[in-house]
């Protein structure tokens, strides 16, 4: 929600000198930002809150931490975005810091579970 509210006070005044064209848009302009809306935003976001409640935390890590990364495998695959080397440095960093994550989850819960007493039969 805070999002969307900053995003609006940066966005409108900007968009204020375009916003009387969108009033006179046609059919199949409003058809795709309905597209857009219902199933770019709303049902993804839906999807990944869904996913991430049924998962662990550092699955969930590695679900938004790595986002940003297959943002950017799309845009190169299908947008034919060329890759810079920094955004290679930074991508690797990504997924170094976000496995390093999912490891220490990892080495915890095993530790956790290592000092469970053993449950025999009574």
């Amino acid at each position: 929600m805070i999002q969307t509210y900053v995003g609006t006070a940066l966005f409108a005044l900007p968009a204020a000198a375009e916003l009387p064209k969108l009033a006179h848009a046609g059919a199949s302009a409003w058809a795709e930002m309905v597209y857009l809306a219902v199933f770019c935003s709303v049902f993804a976001f839906v999807a990944q809150t869904w996913a991430v409640r049924r998962t662990s935390a550092s699955r969930a890590s590695l679900l938004l931490g790595t986002e940003p990364i297959w943002a950017v495998a799309a845009g190169v695959a299908l947008g034919g975005e060329h890759l810079a080397a920094p955004a290679v440095v930074g991508a690797a960093l990504m997924l170094a810091g976000t496995y390093w994550g999912q490891a220490i989850e990892r080495a915890h819960r095993t530790r956790r579970l290592a000092a469970l007493p053993e449950l025999t039969p009574a």
